[in-house]
């Protein structure tokens, strides 16, 4: 595979990266499989959060005997409780990673401008700190809207990027990584296939090979996904114009209601994750009840209580630039959640 440098670090890996945001759905016999298959293959960046439930456990774990030049990258979302509270967090992440030092640790979900005003508050401080003692060898922070990380970015305090960019998803394009590049500062691809909802895998990957876009990272959860993955990626072949093209009617059938997780519904007065929503709901409504719709079911448990408090006000439909139907979704999943307890899918 195709080796690069992330941004001015000087830390060199591979172009596919691995992310961990779907290993609690396995075992830690099978996510040690699926990661030490990875490594023999040649993947050595492993992306990971806090939020991600048991995912930096079952890394530090796959990884503990792994060469030093594999790069792992974590982040948590804490900061928006305080420093104390991102404190914690990550010193529990250097536990779960089995780490002295963690090569890329940052500031997960900075979308709106006081997401970054928490950060800049004194977790960031915090950081740097932690940089200097030698527990954290890069700064990084992640996001959706690129607005927010062209502003965080040109304050010149962060060696990594990570956000979403794929053939749906290209508002990087305007402007965020020409800032990155001026700022020498590395990039890291999230969501490369939207989250999930492209068909066409294999072409949304090669999609990546007409750009210089930082270290790719799809979530995978299965030796044959990291199989195929790393074989695209060694292979390389960029798009014909036919698959350019089948790629954007697949994008363009999606419509305007396609959820692009910018953020600019939040903040919900309710407490509700908007983005969260239409991502479960892209997923699971109409689709018959199996594994994949019973996971993220799972995942979307916890928001029954915040939904059914939805009232419907609109405004979340008001601020979308796309005028999603947000409160109809809302009811739809509330319906959907508390049906799925019928089925024997779901636990």
């Amino acid at each position: 595979m195709k080796i690069i440098t992330l941004g001015n670090t000087g830390i060199q890996t591979a172009e596919l990266g691995f992310g961990a945001m779907y290993l609690p759905r396995v075992s830690f016999k099978k996510a040690e499989h699926i990661i030490k298959r990875a490594l023999e293959l040649g993947i050595t960046y492993f992306d990971t959060a806090a939020a991600y439930q048991d995912s930096e456990e079952k890394l530090g774990s796959a990884l503990a005997s792994a060469p030093v030049s594999v790069v792992i990258a974590s982040r948590s979302m804490a900061y928006k409780m305080g420093v104390d509270a991102f404190r914690q967090e990550f010193e529990q992440s250097l536990r779960r990673l089995r780490r002295e030092r963690i090569d890329f640790y940052g500031f997960h979900a900075v979308n709106q401008p006081p997401d970054l005003a928490k950060v800049l508050a004194g977790p960031l401080d915090f950081l740097r700190e932690q940089q200097e003692q030698g527990k954290v060898r890069h700064i990084a922070i992640t996001g959706h809207n690129p607005v927010t990380l062209r502003e965080a970015l040109q304050r010149g305090a962060f060696a990594m990027a990570m956000f979403p960019f794929n053939v749906i998803e290209q508002e990087p394009l305007h402007g965020l990584f020409d800032t990155a590049r001026e700022k020498g500062v590395a990039t890291s691809i999230m969501k490369p296939l939207a989250g999930g909802v492209l068909e066409h895998k294999a072409l949304a990957l090669r999609f990546f090979f007409s750009f210089c876009a930082g270290v790719i990272t799809p979530g995978m959860a299965l030796v044959e996904e990291v199989e195929k993955n790393v074989h695209i990626f060694e292979e390389r072949r960029q798009l014909t114009a036919s698959e350019q093209q089948q790629l954007e009617e697949e994008a363009a059938a999606l419509g305007k209601e396609f959820c692009r997780r910018c953020s600019y519904c939040m903040p919900c007065e309710q407490g509700i994750m908007i983005p969260f929503v239409h991502m479960i709901h892209m997923k699971c409504w109409g689709k018959p009840m199996d594994d994949e719709v019973a996971y993220t079911l799972q995942l979307g448990k916890r928001m029954l209580p915040a939904l059914e408090q939805c009232t419907a006000c609109g405004k979340c439909v008001e601020k979308c630039p796309y005028n999603i139907p947000t409160p109809q979704r809302v009811r739809e999943l509330v319906g959907l959640l508390k049906s799925a307890s019928d089925s024997p899918h779901f636990p």
